[in-house]
């Protein structure tokens, strides 16, 4: 694996030894709210900024609202899009199932033709509810992880906190797996951030404290989850 690269989260990567591990595969895990969507065009953004391309696979939310959702935040998609270091490519689950069974370009092509370094697929949740058995859902996961793994890409899959994941067997193909929680601490919720896996890195077993502010996710590991 290559160089560290960062979450685009400072804070994090301090607490994972600089980053996740380049050309590695990664789990981003969470609940409805809790800003995996924040934290994946963060990812890909701190790859802008260091002149890595990268490109955003949405399987469910479509260009214009993801843009727009983003603006508030300050990150200007159209503006990185125009200068070839940002692409949204939309793709339902059934155009990547497509991808996987029959070979039909697209994806594949987009990503070489870039030279991208990046990838984020949102979501996997999405994709593998395309399939009515495990069994199938679970062959169709390792083939997508045997095409990324072909890419030379250090990719973020986001995965929504719901899915039973342990039956597709992805705890144990991911390289790593950061989880965001979203839960309710006395009368007000209060979102925390765990790495449950990270290969070949020593990094914080704990709960972290974050927040969605106008910049994004910022972390503060002083502060205390639960008091009294």
């Amino acid at each position: 694996m290559d160089a560290r690269k960062s979450t685009g989260i400072a804070k994090l990567d301090e607490l994972m030894e600089g980053g996740l591990k380049g050309t590695s595969i990664n789990m981003l895990e969470g609940e409805a709210g809790s800003g995996k969507s924040t934290f994946a065009m963060q990812y890909l953004l701190a790859g802008v900024n260091a002149g890595e391309k990268g490109i955003y696979i949405s399987v469910e939310e479509s260009r214009k609202s993801v843009f727009e959702n983003m603006k508030r935040f300050g990150f200007n998609l159209e503006q990185h899009e125009a200068k070839g270091m940002f692409m949204f490519y939309e793709c339902t689950a059934q155009k990547l199932r497509d991808f996987l069974e029959k070979g039909a370009i697209g994806i594949e092509q987009e990503i070489k033709q870039m030279d991208a370094k990046r990838l984020v697929i949102d979501s996997i949740s999405a994709f593998t509810l395309v399939y009515d058995t495990e069994a199938k859902q679970r062959a169709v996961v390792q083939k997508l992880f045997e095409k990324i793994k072909s890419w030379n890409l250090t990719t973020l899959i986001v995965s929504e906190a719901a899915q039973d994941y342990a039956t597709l067997g992805l705890p144990y193909l991911v390289d790593g797996w950061v989880k965001l929680y979203y839960k309710k601490v006395g009368s007000e919720r209060v979102r925390t951030v765990e790495v449950l896996k990270m290969r070949g890195t020593k990094h914080k077993t704990t709960e972290t404290v974050y927040r969605i502010e106008d910049n994004g996710i910022n972390l503060y590991p002083n502060e205390r989850i639960f008091e009294g």
